[in-house]
């Protein structure tokens, strides 16, 4: 196998999030370039909300091509950039950043991503007569909220354990579409389950140094029940694993979404190449099997 090394020439992408070990996207991303025809290197840089700036700073002035944002920086991000996308911009949280011309312009691929990766998982879900349960309130979750209140979806319970956050996404998606309810999190927000079709964790609990964890009771999960994990290393958070074992409807990690929505950040910082989501698709297919 030929070694890919970088040159001066080379169009440069960084993750900036933390903890970054668990990420499949460099493989991901860096075999789809190889594919592609494209001098771009994808490497992940852990870096938290406090150095953010000082990094942005520097990367204006280097040969990138932009950036992807993971937690926890997703919002913290937009006090640093020149443009927001209309989707980011409602969603108020970015994972994809496009440096042109010195200039950040923000987007966000993580809602479509996902809902599209529900909607294949799913097909007789019917989203219009649909009832939500989020978990997390973080950047991927107001993706994914922002997202199911534009596709009209009935209702979406939120909670998180930072109430000023889980409300302040309630507040912003009622602008729009008044389906957002909170739910206190100390109010065992599992006992609502019994009025839910779809279960979404995207509190990142199950994963890193949560992992074998799960925000929701076992006993909890009935079979009508959909449920949903963002993380998708592990393949199957302790969440995933109760779901099954309790028979529920169907389950679905964050793998495909990560596919969708990785596929629509190349074809942002490549213009004019298509969205490689078949030639991803098989690239993370074949990472799993190894």
């Amino acid at each position: 196998m030929t070694l890919k090394i970088p040159g001066v020439d080379t169009r440069l992408i960084a993750l900036l999030g933390t903890p970054l070990r668990q990420s499949f996207a460099a493989r991901m991303q860096n075999t789809a370039y190889a594919q592609l025809g494209l001098d771009y290197w994808y490497f992940p840089v852990e870096i938290d909300q406090d150095k953010l700036k000082t990094v942005l700073d520097g990367l204006r002035e280097m040969n990138f091509a932009g950036f992807a944002v993971t937690k926890p920086n997703k919002i913290k991000v937009l006090e640093y950039l020149d443009e927001l996308d209309p989707l980011a911009a409602r969603i108020g949280s970015v994972n994809t950043v496009v440096l042109r011309d010195g200039r950040l312009k923000g987007y966000n691929t993580d809602g479509i991503g996902w809902v599209q990766s529900l909607k294949e998982a799913f097909p007789a879900l019917s989203l219009p007569h649909s009832h939500f349960m989020l978990y997390g309130a973080g950047g991927a979750a107001r993706a994914v909220a922002t997202t199911l209140a534009s596709e009209g979806v009935a209702r979406i319970h939120i909670t998180d354990v930072v109430e000023a956050a889980a409300r302040a996404l309630v507040d912003d998606i009622n602008r729009f579409s008044d389906v957002a309810v909170y739910v206190p999190f100390d109010s065992q927000p599992h006992r609502l389950l019994d009025q839910v079709d779809v279960l979404v964790n995207a509190s990142g609990m199950g994963m890193g140094a949560h992992l074998g964890e799960s925000p929701v009771p076992k006993a909890a999960l009935h079979p009508r029940l959909h449920v949903c994990d963002l993380a998708y290393n592990p393949a199957r958070t302790q969440l995933l694993l109760d779901a099954e074992a309790r028979g529920c409807a169907g389950v679905l990690n964050g793998l495909e979404m990560s596919v969708i929505q990785g596929a629509k950040q190349v074809a942002l910082w490549a213009p004019g190449t298509p969205e490689p989501i078949a030639i991803m698709r098989e690239i993370v297919n074949g990472l799993l099997a190894d």
